[in-house]
């Protein structure tokens, strides 16, 4: 799954912009208070780097080597955040 792809399964699943940042890219436009997936280029090689951001410091960092990765991660993060908030909001 590619950056690209993994915003639209987010937006399939309605999952608003603002619970997001994808590397500037979709989603919010920063990363505060929200899980974030950053590029980053590592010493040899391109790092794709998860995170939640709360009151500017980084939580919960885990990198990946590979974007699919990366984003199956984030994915299934806010896809049981939001079975979660359904559940419990009715």
């Amino acid at each position: 799954m590619t950056v690209n792809e993994l915003y639209i399964k987010l937006k399939g699943l309605g999952i608003p912009d603002n619970r997001y940042y994808l590397h500037g890219l979709y989603g919010s436009t920063n990363d505060d208070d929200k899980l974030a997936l950053v590029i980053k280029k590592g010493i040899h090689t391109i790092e794709y780097e998860v995170y939640y951001k709360e009151r500017g410091e980084k939580h919960s960092v885990k990198v990946f080597a590979t974007e699919n990765d990366a984003c199956q991660y984030v994915y299934k993060r806010l896809r049981e955040n939001k079975e979660i908030e359904d559940k419990y909001s009715k």
